[in-house]
């Protein structure tokens, strides 16, 4: 009879669990598929909403460096009751 050394393998408690994926991505994945459930639910409000979101972002990605011109240079002073008086100047960077 032939005697083979017999392997030593770690019991499945030691070793490390594969495959196991963050909290965040299932927590993503439910996100994602209760948006998907309301948008499909409710398109009209969904289709309104990511407009106005659009129209939004426009506004502020043409707005912000209007304004910031306009405003160059410009000192502005407020009372804070309790504070005092807040100078705010607008510049570039």
């Amino acid at each position: 009879m032939i005697s083979r050394p017999h392997p030593q393998h770690d019991s499945p408690a030691r070793q490390p669990p594969t495959g196991v994926e963050p909290i965040t991505g299932g927590i993503a994945f439910v996100l994602a598929a209760l948006a998907l459930l309301v948008i499909a639910s409710y398109p009209v409000y969904a289709a309104a909403f990511g407009g106005a979101l659009a129209v939004a972002v426009a506004l502020v990605r043409v707005g912000g460096p209007a304004l910031g011109r306009r405003l160059h240079g410009r000192m502005t002073e407020l009372d804070v009751p309790g504070l005092g008086t807040v100078q705010i100047r607008v510049t570039a960077r």
